[in-house]
This record gives C-alpha cells, sequence and structure tokens, in this order.
C-alpha cells in the first residue's frame, strides 16, 4: 500500500451539486481513504456541513488538478486522478461521511482505525463507481483540508 496526502483547496461552500474535489480511482489500482482533515476559514461563527460522497454518475471536462503527494519520495505517482472544478458536475450517489464544521476555524479530524476495518474503500475503474467526491451538504462558508490515501 502506498500512502499519499491530496490539498483541497479553500472552497466556499455554495449548491449542494457543486464539487469541489473528486478524486477518481485508476482502472487496475484500489484506493482507501486513511484520514479527512478539514477547517473552516471563515471569519464569522456560521454552522456548515461537509459531505463525502460515492460519484452516482462522473462529472465531465475537469478542471484545476488535486496534486497527490507520496509520502515516501520513492513512490511512484498516485496512479488516479482528482479535480477541484468541473465543467459539467459529477452528480453525488450515497453520502459515505459527514463533516460537520462551524466557519470560524473549527476542525474536524478523523482517521481510520489502524487496522483498517473503517477506512472508505473504492475499487479501481477509472468510473463513477471508483471515485468520491467532497460536496457541501448545508452551509456557504469558506473551508478548505486535506485527504489522506492509501493507493493498493
Amino acid at each position: 500500500m502506498i500512502p499519499y496526502s491530496v490539498q483541497i483547496p479553500q472552497f466556499t461552500l455554495a449548491a449542494t451539486t457543486t464539487a469541489f474535489g473528486t478524486v477518481i480511482g485508476a482502472a487496475t489500482r484500489s484506493w482507501i481513504v486513511t484520514e479527512l482533515d478539514f477547517q473552516g476559514r471563515g471569519t464569522a461563527s456560521a454552522d456548515n456541513e461537509v459531505g463525502l460522497y460515492r460519484v452516482g454518475t462522473a462529472g465531465a471536462t475537469g478542471s484545476s488538478a488535486l496534486t497527490f503527494t507520496p509520502k515516501n519520495p520513492a513512490s511512484p505517482a498516485f496512479a488516479g486522478t482528482g479535480f477541484a472544478a468541473y465543467s459539467t458536475q459529477p452528480v453525488k450517489g450515497a453520502l459515505v461521511h459527514n463533516m460537520p464544521l462551524n466557519a470560524n476555524g473549527q476542525r474536524y479530524f478523523w482517521r481510520a482505525n489502524p487496522n483498517l476495518n473503517n477506512a472508505i474503500a473504492c475499487p479501481g475503474g477509472n468510473n463513477a463507481a471508483a471515485s468520491l467526491t467532497l460536496m457541501p451538504v448545508s452551509g456557504s462558508s469558506s473551508v478548505g483540508g486535506r485527504l489522506e490515501l492509501l493507493e493498493v
């Protein structure tokens, strides 16, 4: 298993159908989410919620590519891809994990158990089924964060 970190750029929550971070697995490589670390980046207190969703229908024409940084510099590049924006948004499927955040600097941190029995898994496939997306559940504040992944 190869660990990677990916920064999710600061994003202002808007429509609950607008993705601000999507990870798409490679055709032959599965991957799992082992950490979620997000923070409100607003200047006033406001309730927000971010959702990590399975992708129901893949988006088209991704832009603002996400950068996957291997924890070991000798490791190969992440085989999948990721985007922070789309011309045609992905359609969210099932909610996998929700993250309530106060806009005024609250941090939400989640880590999988050491045996990974509660890690969030995605199969290989380079398609919607091999993808997860971050979308607002509620709120309109600014948030940002990172994901920690293992590619297998």
